[in-house]
């Protein structure tokens, strides 16, 4: 019975082992697998040379098929690590930009590299668009290390607006692919005016006297003219006349004391001087483009060389430039340039025996904003020029005290002053047909029309498809496309 009963006991171990050997290896499994998890969740890389994207604050665990003896970071500003173990490295990002990461074995070559791409978190930039440009539908990818933007806006200014935003929230620079639904165009009507204050002052005593003694005639003469012979239209005799053009300027008299004749002028004049408009340029331009204009011409300045003289010429006149920017609340902000130049004689120069005029200039840049229709004015370009002209007899003129006497003093001044007055406009294409200019309609007249009516200009009846067709009678059509506030 006993060798039955062990029988029996072995025969139920042996049945027992399989399973309880089973039960071993699986709870060594499960230790293993506890033991790695860490391990498991990090990313192998086995492959050199290949790009890691990385966003800055976040990082990726890195399992080398090695064990590391060193790692190195080109611009820890970049990206940075911490070792966990030989095998186990925890790379994260710092700041957008590339850098690359080596690691080296025991035989110090590389086992492991890697270029390190760090960019900004792109849901926060897509979540920002949404809150700043709501109308507008932009997408942010990166290649390359660089953004690259798409997508449509509703103008021109948000398209700048989302690519200053992209190139402040990644720090580096972006392709801006976005497409604009219609291009805003601006019409910049600009007056150039110039104020001038032109004096003439002028004191003085001009005199005209004759001494006759005997057969002979002695006179003293200073200053202007102050007679002139002319015909005497009832005796037909030559006679001579004072003259009296000074007006209420000039105080005359005119005497005979015996033999001697004497005319005087005494001279007190002041004059002044009006405004004057240079040029009116009217200009349009497509949003971000620039604009030009010159009214004035191009002068001749010899400049020596190998060959003998070469012939370069340069401009002067009215000039303009500008380039506006449709902000998204239609504000216009508008960066002009404005330049009058005229040639001088002041600081004119000789080159190879030929003289060369100087350039007297006067210029302004500025940005300023503006809505559509709205003007601002520049001013206080100032010019002064002075002259004095003084005329006397000699010796006589030199005395002192009497000698004011004999003399007369002109005294000049040109000041002027350079105002630009600027006004831009958001401006729509519109129909041809709605446009006109001020000759539409009108046509040579007949020689009937012309000899009886003395008619010069006729007017035809507008077609139905002519400018400015649907108007009664001959008409300008103004600011046609304009949209003014």
């Amino acid at each position: 019975m006993i060798r039955n009963r062990h029988q029996i006991r072995r025969l139920q171990a042996a049945a027992f082992q399989p399973f309880l050997l089973a039960l071993i290896m699986a709870l060594i499994g499960l230790w293993q697998s506890g033991a790695a998890s860490a391990a498991d969740n990090a990313t192998r890389l086995d492959t050199n040379g290949e790009v890691l994207a990385l966003e800055t604050n976040k990082g990726v665990l890195l399992r080398l098929d090695r064990p590391a003896t060193d790692i190195f970071i080109t611009n820890p500003g970049i990206a940075d690590v911490q070792v966990k173990s030989p095998r186990l490295i925890y790379v994260f990002g710092v700041s957008p930009g590339e850098t690359t990461l080596y690691a080296l074995g025991d035989d110090e070559r590389p086992i492991y590299s890697t270029v390190l791409q760090v960019t900004t978190n792109l849901a926060q930039l897509d979540s920002l668009y949404e809150q700043l440009l709501p109308d507008s539908s932009i997408q942010v990818q990166m290649v390359n290390g660089m953004g690259l933007l798409k997508g449509v806006a509703p103008n021109a200014a948000a398209a700048e607006a989302a690519e200053r935003y992209a190139k402040s929230f990644l720090g580096m620079d972006v392709v801006n692919q976005i497409s604009v639904v219609q291009p805003t165009q601006v019409n910049l009507r600009v007056k150039f005016a110039e104020v001038g204050r032109s004096t003439l002052k002028q004191l003085g005593v001009n005199w005209e006297s004759l001494f006759d003694i005997g057969d002979a005639t002695i006179g003293l003469f200073t200053g202007r003219n102050i007679t002139q012979t002319i015909v005497d239209p009832v005796t037909g005799l030559p006679t001579t006349q004072f003259l009296a053009d000074g007006g209420a300027d000039s105080l005359l008299f005119q005497g005979s004391t015996g033999n001697v004749q004497l005319n005087a002028v005494l001279d007190a004049l002041e004059t002044e001087g009006l405004i004057s408009v240079l040029a009116e340029p009217n200009l349009t331009a497509v949003t971000g483009q620039t604009a030009t204009f010159l009214a004035g011409g191009e002068f001749p300045v010899p400049i020596p060389d190998e060959d003998g003289i070469a012939i370069e010429f340069r401009e002067f006149g009215v000039r303009l430039a500008f380039t506006p920017f449709v902000e998204s609340n239609e504000k216009i902000t508008l960066r002009v340039a404005p330049e009058v130049s005229e040639l001088s004689n002041n600081g004119a120069i000789s080159v190879s025996g030929i003289a060369v005029p100087a350039l007297s200039t006067r210029k302004v840049e500025t940005t300023v904003e503006l809505g559509s229709g709205q003007s601002f004015a520049i001013a206080g370009l100032m010019q002064n020029n002075l002259s004095q002209d003084v005329r006397k007899f000699p010796g006589l003129g030199d005395i002192p005290i009497l000698g004011a006497l004999f003399r007369s003093d002109a005294f000049r001044q040109r000041e002027t002053e350079l105002v630009v007055i600027v006004t831009p406009y958001l401006v729509k294409p519109t129909d041809a047909r709605r446009l006109a200019l001020p000759m539409d309609g009108e046509t040579l007249p007949t020689d009937i029309e012309r000899y009886l009516h003395n008619d010069m200009i006729s007017y035809a009846p507008r077609k139905a498809d002519a400018p400015g067709a649907g108007r009664e009678g001959p008409s300008l059509v103004g600011r046609a496309g304009f949209r003014l506030k």
